[in-house]
Order: structure tokens, then C-alpha cells, then sequence
């Protein structure tokens, strides 16, 4: 296998990783120098949205290494890669037009053992991981697409009269 034919592949496989990685850590999080956690009342397993963010990443890599076989797999990737930003950004998007608890913004929260003091609060790794992850794969079905292989047709076109 040649070396340019491995660059979607390691593209698919980081994005894989990075989303993996990105699932396990926290959408939000209280900013450093500031005392307190978020306790999102989730302390077991992945919930169904991480487990199938992280089939996602794994369906994208499947669909990388057949589109080396079939180019027009190559649209797996893209279209796993684009449901990852999709909810990262969605994810987001909901934190940042929500108006319970401000982010990047000091405030009080209402809640005993805080005694008034301040907090702030801001997103944690899993959403750029999980963006990150999402552009790697769509990178990976780009270029594969891009890519040229010896089997595939040239540049150059042939009129019909000219072909035997």
C-alpha cells in the first residue's frame, strides 16, 4: 500500500480517536480559580448519545478503508463526520442561548453550600474534541475522493471513435 493512500485512513482513525476521547470528558465545566464542580447527575456509563457518537467514528473509519476499495464510499465518512459537528455544534448552540446558567459569565448560584460566592462557567473538551473529530472525518472522505489511484480513470478524455 503506498504511503498517500494511508492519509484518509490516519485522518479517519484521529477523528475516531479525538470523538472516543471527547465523549468521556464534560460539556461543561466550572472555569479554574473558581471553587465547585457540575455534577450533571450522570455518574454511570456513557448515555446513549456518546455511545452512538462513538459508532458514528467507528462507522466512519469502516467506511474510509472500503472507500479505498469503492470510491463511492467515500461519502460514509462525510456524512459521519457531518452528524458529530452537527451535535457538537447543536450542543453548544443550547448552552450558549440558554439563559439558566450563563457561561463565561460570573454569578451566584442559588444553591446551598455556596454561600454566595461566584462561579463561572465554560465548556469543557468534549465539544471541540467531538468538532474536531467530526472535521477529521469529513477530511478523510474528502480525500479519499481527492486521491488518485493507478486503477482509476486519467485526467485526459478519449473521444468514443478513438477507444477499441
Amino acid at each position: 500500500m503506498e504511503n498517500h493512500r494511508l492519509v484518509p485512513i490516519v485522518l479517519a482513525v484521529a477523528g475516531c480517536v479525538a470523538i472516543v476521547v471527547g465523549v468521556y470528558q464534560g460539556l461543561v465545566h466550572v472555569a479554574p480559580g473558581y471553587e465547585g464542580t457540575v455534577m450533571s447527575g450522570w455518574g454511570g456509563d456513557l448515555n446513549h448519545e456518546e455511545v452512538l457518537l462513538a459508532q458514528l467514528g467507528i462507522v466512519g473509519v469502516g467506511g474510509t478503508v472500503a472507500a479505498l476499495r469503492w470510491k463511492r464510499l467515500a461519502s460514509v465518512p462525510v456524512v459521519m463526520g457531518s452528524i458529530v459537528l452537527f451535535y457538537a455544534l447543536r450542543a453548544m448552540f443550547s448552552w450558549v442561548v440558554s439563559s439558566r446558567r450563563p457561561l463565561y459569565q460570573e454569578y451566584s448560584p442559588q444553591a446551598p453550600g455556596f454561600d454566595g460566592e461566584p462561579i463561572m462557567l465554560i465548556f469543557g473538551a468534549e465539544p471541540f474534541l467531538l468538532a474536531a473529530g467530526g472535521l477529521l472525518l469529513i477530511g478523510a472522505g474528502i480525500a479519499r475522493v481527492k486521491l488518485r489511484t493507478p486503477g482509476e480513470e486519467s485526467d485526459e478524455m478519449t473521444h468514443p471513435s478513438s477507444q477499441a
